[in-house]
């Protein structure tokens, strides 16, 4: 961090301005801080960029960062978008960058390469399932998190039906690390990351650029032509990492592949690897108020005036709407990082933002609208007031929640068809037919998790959490669907449901199926088999009144 400079502003969008925590291509990243006192991520334009091609990008940026959802990324914040500054809100995560932690510490040991070679894997299966290519993987983009590694910089990334902005004869990337078919032709795949991919774990395991140093020209001959530089790496990382830099990107092993070959590898995940857990403990601790920013010499003395939301402190404007996306909710974190080739320099391509968060691992499709309305704060408790289905309150996720918790026996208050009828599609991964949720308002902000890959085992982990901030009092349950179709013994009913579960903060609800969907009132959970399951996520009312915000499902194999 570094602190406030006198050309800084006091807030942005309202939120107050702790320090500098980088700087990219096109603008300034900065710490702020919400009212309810969480770190975040805010980047904003330079003024000199205010084009017409600037903004586009910035826009198709924001959109982007709407868009995707993965456990490998951070959660979008807001955005102003209607007048200068313009500016973009994610979720802020202390961490060191791959390049920063290679560099001070040396390469990682190889079973540490292989975890993360894994993690990367399933973040970049998760973004492309949801037609989003990042472009510009580097180790200078991926922040390591204390519970697994983060994406950062989608300011080149591209989503389906986007337009491309780059001009003729210019191509966005890294040299080292962009992919070969992007330089001759200008037309980045998703195995374009894969090959990006190459790089990032060959600078892991070595701690030398994948291609060389020196000119720009010299590094691109050598990405067109030669090998990639796994000198003293470790053989098992070192296959791996070949397969993924093959020229031709249809040689290029996919990410599913990857995560198959590395399930035995990986072990427990990189948050438990004891590398990677010795590198990104023990980080400084951020200021938790504007005054501890002022102690610790980050905001001058004479700068802590801060305007609330409706002012904007020096900005003096509001916040702005965010951009519609195509899917509800949370997105990937935006920081720094390059925006074309034009702006490349030494090392990876730039020093980028140091930020990251924690967010859902797919889409929870119910229906909700893309576009959030109003400014880009965080929703408060309660926020919303949806229409919802027939014998929806719409009167905001926190109504009837207070008074302790509710009964395990639950009453669903929307037997409509189409909510029995509604089942997770592993093709889409979207549930179908859509439901409205009970606050759309809130259910943007919902993450949840299962697995991405076909499962296999007698029990699986689903978890669900709200990313910022929850309502108090706020109870949720999961019904667990058995895939469509099975034939299942009179004993059960096809949909197992779990006990009321506390929300609390941003923390996750974590359940076990079937264990914790085996007693006396689930319905009955039937034995793990093969098929697409569903999941369901209700919210109880205090009185157990169940009413439902979101859906997810996992693979059997």
């Amino acid at each position: 961090m570094e602190p406030l400079r006198p050309e800084d502003p006091t807030a942005i969008g309202g939120y107050p301005l702790l320090a500098r925590i980088g700087a990219g291509g096109m603008g300034q990243v900065y710490l702020g801080l919400t009212g309810a006192g969480r770190h975040i991520a805010l980047k904003v334009i330079r003024e000199d960029f205010d084009g017409p091609q600037a903004l586009a990008r910035f826009r198709r940026e924001v959109a982007t960062v709407e868009r995707v959802r993965s456990r490998f990324a951070a959660a979008m914040i807001g955005a102003g978008l209607e007048a200068p500054p313009y500016w973009l809100a994610t979720e802020y995560v202390p961490g060191p960058t791959l390049r920063q932690t290679v560099a001070e510490h040396g390469p990682l040991p190889p079973a540490t390469c292989m975890r993360l070679l894994a993690a990367l894997a399933h973040g970049l299966l998760e973004i492309h399932r949801q037609g989003v290519q990042h472009r510009d993987l580097k180790p200078g983009n991926v922040i390591l998190a204390p519970d697994g590694p983060r994406l950062i910089d989608f300011g080149i990334a591209r989503g389906e039906g986007q337009t491309q902005i780059t001009q003729t004869g210019a191509w966005n990337g890294t040299p080292g690390y962009v992919a070969p078919e992007v330089v001759r032709e200008q037309q980045p795949l998703p195995a374009s990351d894969v090959f990006s991919l190459a790089g990032t774990i060959a600078y892991a395991a070595t701690g030398r650029p994948p291609f060389g140093g020196g000119r720009i020209e010299a590094i691109i001959h050598r990405t067109l032509g030669g090998e990639i530089d796994l000198d003293g790496a470790d053989p098992r990382v070192a296959e791996l990492v070949e397969l993924c830099a093959r020229k031709d990107p249809a040689e290029r092993v996919t990410p599913e592949r990857l995560l198959e070959t590395l399930r035995d590898e990986a072990g427990d995940g990189l948050a438990s690897d004891p590398e990677y857990r010795r590198r990104v403990t023990g980080l400084p601790p951020l200021p938790a108020s504007v005054a501890d920013a002022v102690t610790a010499g980050l905001v001058p003395p004479d700068r802590t005036t801060v305007g609330g939301p409706a002012s904007g402190g020096l900005l003096g404007g509001r916040r702005g709407p965010l951009v519609a996306a195509a899917a509800a909710g949370v997105a990937v974190v935006v920081l720094g990082g390059a925006f074309a080739v034009r702006a490349l320099t030494g090392g990876d391509g730039g020093t980028g933002g140091t930020g990251t968060g924690t967010v859902a691992a797919t889409p929870s499709a119910s229906g909700a609208s893309g576009n959030p309305a109003g400014g880009g704060g965080t929703p408060g408790p309660g926020a919303g007031g949806a229409s919802g289905d027939a014998g929806s309150p719409g009167a905001g996720a926190g109504a009837g929640a207070a008074g302790g918790p509710p009964p395990d026996e639950l009453l669903l208050k929307q037997p409509t068809d189409d909510y029995q009828q509604m089942s997770f599609s592993e093709n889409d991964h979207q549930c179908i037919p859509a439901l409205r949720p009970e606050d759309s308002n809130l259910q943007r902000q919902m993450q949840v998790s299962a697995p991405r890959t076909p499962h296999s085992g007698d029990t699986v982990d689903l978890s669900v959490r709200y990313k910022w901030e929850t309502p108090p009092d706020y109870y949720v349950a999961a019904e667990v669907r058995v895939p469509r179709g099975a034939q299942i013994g009179n004993a059960v009913s096809g949909a197992a449901r779990s006990k009321p579960h506390l929300l609390t903060g941003s923390e996750w609800v974590e359940l076990t199926y079937p264990t914790d969907f085996e007693w006396a009132g689930s319905g009955g959970a039937y034995p793990l088999i093969e098929g697409t399951w569903t999941i369901v996520w209700l919210h109880v009312h205090a009185n157990g009144d169940a009413y439902y915000i979101g859906c997810d499902g996992f693979t059997v194999a």
